[in-house]
């Protein structure tokens, strides 16, 4: 009994760093856009009418679920090959296709924005190829409109389609295939009948995240689009900083809400599709595992009519070549070149001498680089980045970790819930959270100050923390623990001794990640920065959006460096804690 309550007292212990910052910061902000949403005086869902009575409104809404539809059809596409070419290929070759792909994702948003400018622009390096070969005369319109738009997305969502269809990919034994093939089956038939059912669920994981994401999607479509690109989550903005309308603007972020809520919840689904219960799991299963099975058969039945056996079984034995897979690996390549290809023109460019983006550069130049280092308006968001980014990284690891080994080892009612609650902020769109933030900062003071903008970019780099170290807590083996336990420890000293040596490399990650996540926002030091706290990306926005400044090419590279190589430094420091981690657990043992 003394025991149970000590446990629990312990886990809440552990919870409540956590409880501190997402009550006043996460729930309490999100609830007030609730309430606002319904007029109090009296109250009234007027605001909820004029949302669905407004033709613009509804226009702009059906818009962004047909861009984000798009974008997870392109990203499965695409995203397919890729995916089950690092399936077949050596473990030497994954592992480049793998760093290739997660590249991009390491880098700033606005940093691939503006890479995409300088080479879709009418002076960018597609236009003067064309133009070049002959092919046109006048530049083509690439950027500012849908084109730029769907380019831009495509190469922010692809990883999010690759990296869960991989995962599941890899959990489907190929000697399946082989035995198909063996019996008389063509690699086609072997990969539509056996692989692609089984990796459905890793496509609709892939395709749900992608979809979350490209529908909350705010930097993309405002660099790269135009007019008639205006996104949902555009219009919240304008209904706040433009015109004023906190009524209506809370209105449209609920019903984000719970168009993201419900996308999480099916994305829960897909995660255990294969053990899904209800009448809702039956649908999944017949939809996305039976439905690829049910298609081959018909096809082989139109097959079977149309030609002779013989010629079916002569065609299937010219096929009969293994698992090889040329073209899917050819493609993929290309692919995962394309994704990083972009950032390779940053470099050059950053070295031009021209006023203006010129690729290749007529004149080469240092002077770029020298505008950065000594103008104040680059040098000062600069310094506050790394502030606010420091800030927001200690405090997200300091609360992080610890709720992530309460719901990992802890064993208390609703911690389904809890987990939910500690990740969500990766699935709530950010400018919803900027919003909230920004009608409780500016109740205390606090818009435009570094601690408020710490604790702002905490909120949303916490789950980043929580989904790394869970994940590493899960594959410790907690019998160690226990054993320490028994042995005389207290429970922080089996921790402190046991598990933490263990877990450092996982820490290290997270604190890595926490740190990019604060350092790559936009949205929120839009609202919460203001004058008195813009931060680089923020500088960067405004150079993109208002004057194409050749000195934010300068700042891409310093970007693209120095996140390499933090991320160079983290992975030999894990590697590093890996080894002690693991000398220090054999003494103790």
């Amino acid at each position: 009994m003394i025991g149970n309550l000590y446990r629990r007292f312990g886990i809440f212990s552990l919870l409540l760093p956590a409880v501190l910052l997402f009550g006043p910061l996460y729930l309490y902000p999100l609830a007030r856009i609730v309430l606002t949403s319904v007029d109090s005086h009296p109250a009234s869902l007027r605001h909820f009418v004029e949302l669905f009575s407004e033709p613009f409104l509804i226009r702009v809404f059906l818009h962004t679920l047909r861009l984000s539809a798009i974008i997870t059809l392109l990203c499965m596409v695409i995203g397919y090959p890729v995916a089950f070419a690092m399936r077949v290929v050596s473990d030497s070759t994954q592992r480049t296709m793998m760093l290739m792909i997660m590249l991009p994702m390491w880098t700033s948003v606005l940093v691939r924005c503006f890479a995409w400018i300088a080479i879709l622009g009418r002076n960018g390096v597609v236009n003067e190829a064309l133009r070049n070969s002959g092919l046109v005369e006048h530049p083509l319109q690439l950027v500012y409109n849908s084109t730029g738009v769907y380019i831009g997305m495509l190469q922010v969502m692809l990883p999010f389609m690759v990296l869960p269809l991989y995962n599941n990919l890899r959990r489907i034994d190929l000697r399946l295939v082989a035995a198909a093939e063996s019996l008389g089956s063509s690699s086609t038939s072997a990969f539509f009948w056996i692989v692609l059912p089984l990796s459905m669920p890793g496509v609709l994981s892939g395709a749900l995240l992608v979809f979350m994401g490209s529908v909350g999607m705010f930097v993309v479509p405002a660099i790269l689009g135009g007019l008639s690109d205006t996104t949902y989550v555009m219009v919240i903005e304008q209904q706040v900083n433009e015109l004023n309308n906190w009524g209506l603007a809370a209105a449209m972020s609920v019903l984000l809400l719970i168009v993201t809520g419900m996308l999480t919840l099916l994305y829960e689904s897909s995660l255990s599709l294969d053990t899904s219960k209800g009448i809702f799991g039956r649908v999944m299963r017949s939809i996305f595992q039976q439905g690829p099975v049910t298609l081959l058969t018909w096809r082989q039945r139109i097959l079977a009519r149309a030609f002779p056996v013989s010629d079916l079984s002569s065609d299937r034995r010219a096929s009969r070549s293994g698992t090889r897979h040329p073209i899917a690996k050819t493609s993929s390549w290309l692919i995962i070149a394309a994704l990083s290809a972009p950032l390779l023109v940053i470099f050059p460019l950053s070295f031009g001498g021209d006023a203006f983006l010129q690729f290749p550069p007529r004149t080469w130049s240092l002077r770029w680089f020298e505008n950065f280092f000594t103008r104040d308006d680059w040098v000062t968001p600069m310094l506050t980045s790394f502030k606010v980014g420091t800030i927001a990284t200690i405090t997200s690891v300091f609360v992080g970790v610890p709720a992530a080994y309460a719901v990992v080892r802890g064993r208390f009612p609703g911690k389904g819930f809890v987990t939910a609650l500690l990740i969500s902020p990766m699935i709530v769109p950010v400018v919803i959270l900027a919003i909230a933030l920004y009608a409780e900062f500016a109740r205390f003071g606090m818009i435009g100050t570094v601690t408020g903008l710490a604790l702002a970019h905490s909120v949303i780099a916490i789950p980043y923390v929580v989904v790394t170290v869970s994940a590493s807590l899960r594959g410790i083996d907690e019998s160690l623990e226990l054993v320490a336990l028994t042995l005389g420890a207290g429970r922080i000293r089996a921790f402190w001794r046991v598990t933490l040596p263990m877990l450092k490399p996982a820490i290290v990650s997270a604190t890595f990640l926490a740190f990019v996540t604060s350092f790559d926002d936009v949205v929120l030091a839009l609202f919460l920065g203001a004058t008195n706290a813009k931060t680089l990306p923020l500088r960067m926005w405004e150079g993109i959006r208002f004057e194409i400044d050749p000195t934010i090419s300068a700042v891409s590279v310093l970007l693209i460096c120095v996140t390499v190589g933090l991320k160079i430094a983290v992975e030999c420091l894990r590697k590093k804690t890996e080894n002690s981690g693991a000398v220090a657990v054999g003494v103790s043992s």
